[in-house]
């Protein structure tokens, strides 16, 4: 087989090293465009290829050629299911590595892979590739070849005839195998990109540049489409250019004619901004801009209006002849209604309009008084069309009665004139503070002082009185100024009717040329319109102070600016008219009365007529007469002439006598009355019955056939006698006021009052007592009320004279209300139960007579005071004593009944108050401890003394005195020593020393009792009602009473006592005590002081509160009372805690001496040894009892001072209670003071307020200092309170004709026309006040009018409905709110347009100003785009015209309500005829207002 054996096959399709490099970037480093190419690559590596035949499928073995590459053993195996051993196709494309060599394997010959089987290998490239021949194949490099598979097709093995055999082995060996597969190549981008990779798809794509797109770049972009497509090239890279749109479109295509015809093919679609053209580079039909830089606008040329709708460069539109506008969208001024045939021409009356048409509608705008499309005929309520005239035609005067006139014939022009050639002719002149004297009059004029700041002339009579005639007609002042001078401000008031006008002049004065003298003539319009005040006074009004001028003023204010020479008035004409020819004055009217009224100007009423207001004058209303043809009226005062026995104002009621209907209007209306006296009757509207109304006082009845209520009695004998009537006898128990108090027959009174009854009401009711005839209700009958549980029966009744009720038993008081004294417990039919109050335990036998608590004496307890308190012993008629236990001593606070307590252990003593023997007191102080245990054997030895000391004391109580000492076991003990008893001389000493004491206590309970009886002096305890103090007192007083006894008791015994001479044995150590009795005696003295002096501070405290109490009680010093009060409890507190200091102090000192007393009378006790100190035993003991009481006496005192004390400090306290309404109202004074001085200070505020309003009203007094603004407010006020009285008169008459004669009604319109009166005081109050702001608040001078005016209505119809007037309220405060928004968008509106007119201005001042020589195009484009920016935002939607609309719709709303408010105006007026119809008919006292 040799080296034949196999043969791996590699093919290597490689272009040349040169072609194998990138062709570089797209632009260059200038960033021009270059033709661009992608690098070149192995563009097999990774793919997947195909071979026709691979080995493996079924496994077979095959051994390759010794010396082969990868030959090892000599025979292999290929198997395409196992991953170690197959040799598909995916090794063809895979990464080749020496070291590991994989290989795609065909099937060896074997398996009949020979000629003419072939074997094809396929590589999918995906992309068009360029390639070059393989080398392997010996193929020689040529051209590029764009490839997109590449088949590789192996046809014959070589074998050099091994196979010629059939040898398997051979066969094995032969086979194709390929190990790496490798193509090289670029992508094909058309050189139009650098570089391509795998797109969205996987597919391979160029990335590409030059403005191309595609697979291959093979196209351009779409807006890139400004010349045909290319290849780049080395030369040209054909780049693909933009299309130039000119910024307006970003869609293009290539149009080829367009590249042949310009060298740019790019045509661009759908144009924005209006444009057109290959490029966008003009604007659309009928667009236009004058820069290249705006955008195209519309033309917007009116279509009716231009001739074409093209404009020019700047917007402006060719027009159409008598159109104007830049867009040719108006008429030419004085032409109107655009159409296609252009504008015609107005028609408008130059007398009654304004000016010019409405170039819209054609309307021409009318003055005030003219009507009509043409303004050519006078509104209704106007006549005579003037040029002059502001108003175009003069109102109707008529004196208010009609609203048709026209121009009167027979009159003629008539001018009143002043030239002063004579001299001043009665013109008055003044100034400011100068009432006023004849005018300065020279040659030529009047004379103007130059010197004063107001001067004024006040023209004669000729020019005042009736000038209706001069309305709507010139008054002309001439004025001669000097060489360089001018006129002054000047100003012309009119007074009449009440009223104030201000006029200014209607010309702009002439000045004469400088150098030289000259005439000034200033012409004044007697008409409204002239008028210096907005709104203006009504044209009647205005007509009304014309028809009664009181006073016609020249003004002039400022000093004259003339150095040269004066200011003369040389002229006044007022034009008039009267009766004549000619010239004729159209301007005086003739008017067409209604019916009621007649003459030419409707002054007079008709026949059958007359006034609404008696002798109101020719301004009051005409009404019928209304006499009920019973005579005839008079037309000035109304009142008829009456007949057929009828009267009143219309001959509405019959005389009085007589009854009947006069308004059948009948000659028998009125019969004579079927009445006592022929007084005056009536008939029942029903029945038509008559019936007496002034019947005889004391009678009533259809015929005063009964008497009137009040009396009784049978004046016409219908029931028997005739008997007069007389007042009901009823003993004053009756209501005089109340109805049927007695029978109108018999006189039995019927309502008794008071509790009384009988015929008379002279007895009082069962269940009441008193005296039925007392002359005051109070003393009348008044009610038993017996008490329901004391009384016998609630049914029985009490005394009628005493009211003393029937008591059950022990059951006392007028209405048996109570226990008798001495019983409780009232029960309902048993009564109450005595009193079981302990003799010795109470203080008396009376008890509560509720609870039957009796009164305890003190220490006792119990609702009997049958026993002892806890703490107390000895039950008496004293009452309990005090145990006094020590409270660290006896287990208990209760003692046995000799007073001694129950001692803890270790405690002795009867109040358990020491510690036993051989006990001493512990630190703690709290108990007793037992001394130590040598303490024993003393006490031992103590205990046995005592032992025999007590046999002997039995022994000497049981033996004879006669008989010798007693048995030997006591004489052979120790003797009585001979220290015990020292001799009678200290006895003696002892016995003073406790009289001494004794006779102290004796005078310190006197003193105590001549000042409680001081203390109740003062506190008028004798007199009745005595209090809880008094009570106190006197129980004090008879404590002290008890103990003066008492100490008098033991000072007789002690004077008694019989002190012995020596005896052998007796004690030694009186002495001792007598002089510790003598030091106690002092002490007791010395703490009687303390308490006497603790009594008088006590004493002075209660006498200070007792005056204060009185003072207070007077009403004197209060705030002073308590200041003192205070500092007297205070005093009294002291003085309390200085008595229980002293108390404290007595007492441990008392009980000391107490238990000397004691020990000494043990001892004595024990060492009387002969029968002659039994009775010095006996009185010992006498005396210690003595000093008991005297401790319990002080015990008591102390008790009482210091319950006495409480009483005081309790009394004090009241008084401090008593004291705190006085307190209170010494606050309130002092916050009322407070509320005095806030007022005090709001007022002295107030006061500065009003100050400086007087100062502000001061400011605005100089800055309007002429007196045409006053006037102009009095005129509008009392226009405004016209108004209303006006309409409430009319509102009364209509009332009055409604309701009739009705005295009720009357009384209610009466009420109605006062309360109408005060609103309409209300409402002229609020009217000068709107008046007075309306200067200062001009802009709302219109909003305060309506306001008025809404109150007006408000006013009037608040006598109909309350509801209607809060309704009209709201719409008022709707109208107001609305106002208010509209008022703010007129605000800005206004504001916008002032800019737009401020910008139009500056326009027409730069076209004024023009240049035409420099650069006029460039201002003109200038002009054109401010106005286009102008009409821009004057056309902008939402601002001017929405804001038009609004107002145009505010304006309709408002024509709408003031429609409604005429109406309303009618309607009052109607009910002020009633109202003042009433009025009139009231009696003269009634009507008496202003």
């Amino acid at each position: 087989m040799g080296t034949a054996a196999a043969l791996l096959l590699s093919l290597a399709l490689l272009a040349p090293r040169a072609a194998g490099a990138g062709m570089g970037a797209c632009y260059d480093g200038a960033g021009r465009p270059q033709r661009c190419l992608p690098v070149f690559e192995n563009a097999a590596f990774g793919r997947l290829a195909e071979a026709s035949h691979t080995c493996g499928r079924p496994p077979e073995d095959f051994c390759p050629h010794v010396g082969a590459q990868g030959a090892g053993a000599p025979c292999q195996r290929c198997d395409a299911a196992d991953p170690a051993r197959h040799h598909n196709a995916s090794y063809l494309t895979d990464f080749h590595s020496p070291d590991d060599s994989t290989w795609w394997q065909s099937p060896s010959m074997a398996f009949g892979v020979q000629y003419p089987t072939s074997v094809n290998i396929t590589l999918d490239l995906g992309k068009q590739t360029l390639l070059m021949v393989p080398l392997a194949l010996l193929l020689v490099p040529q051209e590029w070849v764009t490839s997109t598979e590449l088949l590789i097709s192996l046809d014959r093995l070589n074998t050099f005839g091994d196979d010629i055999f059939k040898d398997p082995k051979v066969l094995q060996s032969y086979y194709y195998a390929v190990s790496d597969f490798s193509v090289g190549g670029r992508c094909k981008c058309n050189g139009h990109a650098s570089e391509c990779g795998p797109d969205g798809e996987g597919r391979l794509a160029c990335r590409c540049q030059h403005n191309t797109t595609g697979m291959d770049c093979e196209r351009c972009l779409p807006f890139f489409q400004d010349r045909p497509w290319a290849r780049g090239t080395a030369e040209a890279a054909n780049e693909c250019l933009p299309c130039n749109c000119s910024g307006h479109s970003e869609e293009c295509i290539f149009d080829r004619e367009l590249f042949r015809s310009s060298g740019h093919g790019g045509r661009c679609l759908h144009c924005r901004d209006h444009t057109a053209g290959p490029h966008c580079e003009r604007c659309q039909e009928n667009f236009y801009r004058w820069d290249l830089r705006t955008p195209c606008q519309p033309c917007d040329c009116h279509p009716a209006g231009s001739l074409h709708l093209q404009c020019d460069d700047l917007g402006t539109c060719v027009c159409k002849p008598t159109v104007t506008g830049w867009k040719c969208d108006r008429c030419l001024p004085g032409f109107h209604s655009l159409s296609e045939g252009g504008c015609r021409a107005c028609a408008c009356n130059p007398a009654g309009s304004l000016g010019t048409c409405d170039p819209r509608s054609g309307r021409c705008p009318c003055k005030e008084n003219v009507e009509g499309s043409l303004c050519d005929r006078c509104r209704p309520g106007a006549f005579n069309l003037q040029p002059h005239n502001p108003a175009g035609c003069s109102s109707c005067f008529c004196y208010g009665h009609s609203k048709v006139c026209a121009a009167a014939a027979q009159f003629r022009e008539h001018h009143i004139l002043s030239d002063f050639r004579q001299g001043a002719e009665g013109w008055q002149a003044g100034s400011v503070g100068d009432p006023g004297h004849p005018a300065r009059w020279t040659l030529g004029g009047l004379l103007l002082d130059p010197e004063d700041e107001e001067a004024e002339f006040t023209a004669p009579e000729k020019f005042l009185g009736d000038q209706r005639f001069s309305y709507g007609q010139p008054l002309t002042l001439a004025f001669r100024v000097p060489p360089g001078g001018s006129p002054l401000p000047t100003q012309l008031r009119l007074e009449g009717a009440g009223l104030a006008l201000t006029l200014q002049h209607s010309s702009a004065p002439r000045t004469p040329d400088s150098g030289q003298a000259g005439e000034v003539r200033l012409k004044f319009l007697l008409q409204e319109t002239s008028e210096d005040v907005d709104p203006p006074l009504p044209p009647f009004h205005f007509q009304r102070v014309l028809a009664n001028l009181t006073a016609l003023r020249v003004w002039t204010s400022g000093h004259s600016t003339s150095s040269s020479g004066p200011v003369l008035l040389t002229e006044v004409r007022l034009t008039s008219a009267q009766r004549g020819l000619s010239p004729p004055a159209s301007w005086v009217e003739t008017c067409s009365c209604p019916q009621g009224y007649t003459g030419q100007f409707c002054e007079s009423c008709a026949p059958g007529y007359k006034r609404d207001t008696p002798l109101g004058g020719p301004y009051a209303s005409c009404v019928p007469c209304t006499c009920n043809q019973h005579g005839t009226c008079d037309p000035d005062t109304g009142i008829c002439l009456c007949g057929h026995h009828t009267e009143g104002p219309s001959c509405e009621r019959c005389l009085p006598g007589f009854y009947g209907n006069p308004f059948t209007g009948q000659a028998d209306d009125c019969q004579p009355c079927p009445c006592p006296g022929q007084s005056a009757c009536t008939t029942v509207p029903d029945s038509g019955e008559v019936v007496c109304t002034h019947c005889p006082p004391s009678q009533r009845g259809r015929r005063c056939e009964i008497c009137d209520d009040g009396f009784f009695g049978d004046p016409l004998g219908l029931s028997g006698p005739p008997q007069p009537c007389q007042p009901c006898q009823c003993s004053g128990n009756v209501d005089p006021n109340a109805v049927g108090n007695c029978d109108p027959r018999s006189g039995r009174c019927l309502r008794c009052l008071h509790n009384t009854t009988g015929v008379r009401c002279e007895h009082c009711q069962e269940g009441f007592y008193g005296s039925a005839l007392a002359p005051r209700p109070a003393d009348k009958c008044v009610p038993c009320r017996c008490s329901p549980e004391g009384s016998v029966s609630e049914q029985r009744p009490c005394d009628p004279a005493s009211g003393q009720c029937a008591c059950l038993p022990h059951v006392t008081g007028r209405d048996c209300g109570h226990c008798s004294p001495g019983f409780y417990d009232l029960q309902p039919g048993r009564g109450c139960r005595r009193c079981t109050c302990h003799p010795w335990g109470s203080r008396e036998d009376q008890c509560h007579p509720k609870t039957g608590q009796c009164p305890c004496r003190p220490g006792v307890e119990g609702q009997t005071c049958d026993r002892c308190q806890l703490g107390f012993f000895g039950f008496s008629v004293k009452g309990c004593r005090d145990c006094r236990c020590s409270p660290l001593g006896a287990t208990s606070p209760q003692c046995r009944e000799n007073s001694t307590c129950v001692c803890r252990p270790g405690f002795v003593g009867y109040k358990c108050d020491r510690c036993q023997e051989n006990f001493f007191l512990t630190a703690s102080g709290t108990q007793c401890q037992e001394c130590p245990s040598c303490y024993a054997l003393v006490k031992e030895g103590a205990a046995k003394l005592k032992a025999r000391l007590t046999l002997m004391e039995g022994w000497l109580q049981g033996s004879d005195c006669g008989r010798p000492w007693g048995p030997l076991d006591i004489l052979q003990g120790e003797a009585p020593r001979g220290d015990v008893h020292q001799g009678p001389h200290l006895l003696q000493g002892a016995q003073e020393a406790f009289l001494e004491q004794v006779t102290g206590l004796e005078g310190a309970v006197k003193a105590a009792r001549e000042q409680l009886q001081a203390l109740g002096r003062n506190a008028h305890c004798a007199q009745d009602g005595a209090e809880k103090t008094c009570i106190q007192l006197a129980d004090v007083a008879a404590a002290l009473e008890s103990s003066e006894e008492e100490i008098l008791h033991a000072a007789t015994i002690l004077a008694a006592l019989v002190i012995p001479q020596e005896r052998l044995g007796q004690p030694a150590s009186w002495s001792q005590l007598a002089t510790e009795a003598r030091a106690l005696a002092r002490s007791h003295r010395d703490t009687a002081a303390k308490i006497e002096a603790t009594a008088r501070r006590a004493l002075f405290a209660s006498n200070t509160s007792y005056a204060l109490l009185w003072s207070l009680v007077e009403g004197r010093a209060a705030l002073e009372a308590q200041q003192e009060l205070e500092d007297r409890y205070q005093e009294v507190h002291a003085a309390q805690k200085a008595l229980g200091t002293a108390v404290a102090e007595a007492l441990p000192e008392a009980e000391r001496v107490l238990t000397t007393v004691q020990q000494v009378s043990a001892d004595a006790a024990l060492h009387l040894a002969s029968p002659a100190a039994l009775p010095q035993k006996s009185q010992a003991e006498t005396v210690g009892l003595k000093v008991q009481t005297l401790e319990k006496t002080v015990t008591s005192r102390e008790r009482m001072v210091t319950e006495a004390a409480r009483s005081l400090q309790a009394t004090a306290q009241a008084v401090l209670q008593e004291m705190e309404p006085l307190t209170q109202l010494h606050q309130e004074a002092r916050a009322a003071l407070t509320r005095a001085s806030s007022s005090v200070q709001a007022a002295t505020v107030t006061v500065m307020g009003a100050r400086t309003l007087l100062a502000d009203l001061e400011g605005v007094k100089s800055r309007f200092p002429r007196p045409k603004d006053q006037a102009a407010l009095r005129r509008k006020a009392a226009v405004v309170q016209d108004r209303i009285l006006a309409d409430s008169r009319k509102k009364t008459k209509q009332a009055e004709r409604v309701l009739g004669d009705a005295a009720s009604v009357s009384s209610r319109a009466k009420k109605k026309g006062r309360e109408a009166e005060l609103l309409a005081q209300d409402s002229a109050k609020l009217a000068k006040a709107l008046l007075r702001a309306g200067r200062q608040e001009h802009r709302r001078a219109s909003q305060l009018s309506r306001q008025t005016r809404a109150t007006l209505r408000l006013a009037s119809r608040q006598l109909l409905a309350s509801e209607a007037h809060r309704q009209e309220l709201e719409a008022a405060e709707q109208d107001g709110a609305g106002l208010s928004q509209m008022e703010r968008q007129i605000q800005e509106s206004r504001t916008s347009l002032e800019k737009d007119i401020k910008v139009l201005s500056e326009l027409l001042a730069r076209l004024g100003s023009l240049d035409t020589h420099r650069a006029p195009a460039r201002a003109l484009n200038e002009t054109q785009r401010a106005l286009e920016r102008l009409r821009l935002q004057l056309g902008s939607p939402g601002d001017l015209q929405g804001k038009l609309r609004l107002l145009e719709q505010e304006s309709k709303l408002q024509e709408l309500q003031i429609q409604s408010f005429e109406s309303d105006l009618a309607e009052i007026r109607a009910d002020k005829q009633n109202l003042e119809a009433i009025l009139h008919s009231l009696p003269g006292s009634c009507a008496s207002w202003q």
